[in-house]
């Protein structure tokens, strides 16, 4: 398989996962539409920054060594779990504070959910799903050639991280927008609510996922 087809290959299987809507989705989400447009846009770039850090891990092998260092992939999940679920808490917090009309980015303290500024809510959130890396590793290991020289494999982490930062900038711009920031004025307390509690069930999710795990190790 030719280089250009192999960064085809990635930049389908990453766009249709971003396109899923997971924790990802829910910050940059809450930051556009809560807090600004520029919130957003700072929690998307956290994201990609975060989605850079995971691929090039991944390239320098970390996915498998997480796989084989079982307790500390389990333990590195279970934080990732317990950070969702504080998230989600504070924005089910945040519910009962909608946002006034007009507030920009100190509707919520200059911060983004979790008590993190947008950024960093962005970047923590994408960090603290190791199991990214384990994906990318795989992706790599089917797609990848052995021996791919270096400019290839930077090219492979450049274009997912710019995949990514477009992606989830596009959906900061789409929220940030007067008519959907009017919406989510009027509906904000529910919205809210909504959110929390899916950030919530996924950190649940995926503090069972490691629970089920540990319970097949065990048996």
């Amino acid at each position: 398989m030719d280089p250009l087809s192999v960064l085809l290959h990635l930049s389908a299987i990453h766009i249709l996962m971003a396109m899923i809507p997971g924790p990802n989705t829910v910050v940059v989400s809450y930051c556009s539409a809560a807090i600004s447009r520029r919130a957003g846009l700072r929690a998307a770039t956290g994201v990609a920054a975060a989605t850079f850090l995971w691929v090039a891990l991944s390239l320098a092998g970390i996915g498998l060594v997480l796989l084989r260092a079982g307790e500390l992939y389990h333990g590195l999940r279970l934080a990732g779990a317990a950070y969702l679920v504080y998230v989600g808490w504070r924005m089910l917090r945040a519910a009962r504070r909608p946002v006034a009309a007009g507030a920009g980015d100190a509707a919520v303290g200059c911060s983004g959910p979790g008590g993190r500024s947008p950024f960093l809510a962005g970047f923590a959130t994408t960090l603290g799903n190791p199991k990214s890396a384990v994906f990318w590793t795989s992706v790599f290991a089917l797609l990848v050639p052995a021996g791919a020289p270096v400019w290839f494999l930077a090219a492979a982490a450049a274009l997912v991280t710019a995949q990514s930062l477009v992606w989830y900038a596009t959906v900061a711009f789409v929220l940030s927008t007067p008519v959907a920031r009017n919406h989510y004025r009027r509906l904000s307390v529910w919205l809210d609510r909504t959110a929390g509690a899916v950030m919530i069930l996924l950190g649940l999710k995926l503090a069972d996922e490691v629970r089920i795990e540990l319970l097949g190790r065990a048996s």
